[in-house]
């Protein structure tokens, strides 16, 4: 069974999402009524690094996340610290782990890794192979955490390398093989970037030549509905979505969404 498979026996669970409005209307009607503040950070992100403890799966999994608070202050950079989308999304994974993810068979692609958390996770969980991508600008403190992975057990192959949203990727031959995965977290933070965003998701999902689907898995935190109106509403023109609901301290102020090509 792929692993589009393994999502589409699960969709019955999913809420299908078919209009952007309708989808923005829901989400922040809980959002504004609980009150914005009444999250908890999960991350600091003043400090050069900082320990982190995903939980979920069989075991707590301890990284040391490097970080580069300095790159935020420039225009347009935000992957340079930890975002709490990243911990919420990993800890999704991690509880997927042990419920019948076939992540030891996958090959998965993180887009605007960032720091890398979440496929520094995926790979302690145990996933075949796992590339980390984003800007230039990001790969110094991207290929420290990975390195610094690559010295703790994990599971197959992790590697990091460029990729341009508009371009592509530095090195082809990392994102050649079959991706089964592609995983996003919080890269939406402005109209501007959707398109270019939504755009290399569909690259990504569609360049397997086998028949097989791959599957989007975007976390996003919630800010702006605007902004998160445009990002639906570019993610509807191309694919198949739909929204993973978690648990009401997670959805109010996060979505998850499960996305594919269509036909």
């Amino acid at each position: 069974m792929s692993f589009f498979d393994t999502i589409a026996s699960e969709v019955s669970s999913y809420v299908a999402v078919t209009d952007a409005e309708e989808e923005v209307c829901e989400l922040y009607s809980v959002y504004y009524s609980s009150g914005s503040k009444e999250r908890t950070n999960r991350v600091d992100p003043t400090r050069p690094s900082v320990e982190i403890e995903i939980h979920g799966g069989q075991r707590t999994i301890a990284l040391t996340i490097i970080q580069n608070p300095h790159i935020n202050g420039e225009l347009g950079q935000t992957g340079g610290v930890l975002w709490n989308s990243s911990v919420v999304l990993s800890e999704y994974f991690a509880r997927r782990s042990i419920s019948g993810w076939p992540l030891t068979a996958m090959n998965i692609i993180e887009l605007g890794a960032g720091c890398g958390l979440v496929g520094v996770a995926l790979h302690r969980l145990g996933a075949r192979r796992v590339v980390v991508t984003d800007q230039r600008r990001m790969m110094k403190v991207l290929g420290k955490n990975v390195d610094l992975a690559k010295k703790t057990a994990g599971g197959g192959l992790l590697l990091a390398t460029e990729y341009d949203w508009e371009k592509g990727a530095e090195d082809q031959s990392v994102v050649r093989e079959a991706v089964d995965l592609v995983v996003v977290s919080d890269c939406v933070y402005h109209e501007n970037v959707v398109p270019l965003l939504v755009g290399a998701m569909a690259d990504v999902c569609g360049s397997r030549r086998d028949g097989r689907r791959a599957v989007a898995i975007v976390g996003q935190e919630l800010r702006s509905d605007l902004v998160h109106q445009a990002f639906v509403e570019a993610l509807l023109d191309r694919f198949v979505v739909y929204r993973i609901p978690v648990d009401p301290s997670v959805d109010t102020f996060y979505t998850l969404y499960a996305v594919w090509l269509k036909e």
